[in-house]
């Protein structure tokens, strides 16, 4: 019985080796496909200042590489489009938070301090779409309605994968720059995890750690 179970061990151990170092040979530096980002914080409606100057929203990365934000497009379902576009790649490492703002100074916006500053796209306080994509490709995608736009209060994504039922209003407590309520660039009241393996290697992973305790157990039985 102890054989058994230090045997058992032994290969579950070899599986949880074999996939940490299949994660760390998987880190690259690549366009994102779907869902490889998601939309973890918004601030329509700040009070600090107004709309026009105070507006952001953030990105996560949950996977284990560098995504390049260049040339992916910003759009709603209406007629708001941006396409990302910058001298040098953008990227947004694994774990890593991104702040996109309609206005970059610190001094007008309320204090935020963006990552990137798009024209063209705004946010509705009612009802409203953000929607990344890359060649016309849907990379992630965030639609509300009314009662999601706080007045002077982000709103915040608390848990993967991100629905719109996964989203609240940030605590009072967490606040930036002049005042209104937020992290922008930084996690909020709950931390976002990483995908530690991708879901094809960690399906191979598992399925090869049962075959090896299956045929040992074969084995032992001859």
């Amino acid at each position: 019985m102890n054989n058994s179970v230090h045997t058992y061990c032994t290969i579950t151990s070899l599986v949880v080796a074999l996939s940490s170092s299949l994660s760390v040979a998987h880190a690259a530096i690549r366009t994102p496909g779907p869902s490889d980002l998601v939309i973890s914080e918004v601030m329509a409606n700040p009070s600090a200042v107004s709309d026009r100057f105070g507006e952001w929203f953030e990105l996560f990365n949950p996977t284990m590489d560098s995504l390049v934000l260049n040339n992916l497009v910003l759009s709603d379902n209406g007629s708001n489009q941006h396409q990302i576009t910058a001298a040098n790649d953008l990227l947004i490492n694994s774990g890593q938070y991104f702040v996109l703002a309609r206005n970059g100074d610190t001094n007008i916006n309320g204090g935020v301090v963006a990552d990137y500053v798009y024209s063209g796209f705004s946010l509705n306080n009612t009802s409203d779409a953000i929607i990344i994509s890359s060649d016309n490709i849907e990379i992630t995608r965030l639609e509300y309605s009314a009662g999601f736009v706080k007045n002077g209060k982000s709103t915040e994504l608390f848990s993967l994968p991100s629905e719109i039922d996964d989203y609240q209003t940030t605590p009072d407590n967490l606040t930036y720059g002049v005042g209104d309520t937020g992290t922008p660039g930084v996690a909020g009241s709950s931390k976002l995890m990483v995908s530690a393996v991708p879901v094809p290697a960690a399906i191979w992973l598992f399925a090869s750690g049962l075959i090896g305790v299956c045929s040992i157990g074969k084995k032992k039985k001859g």
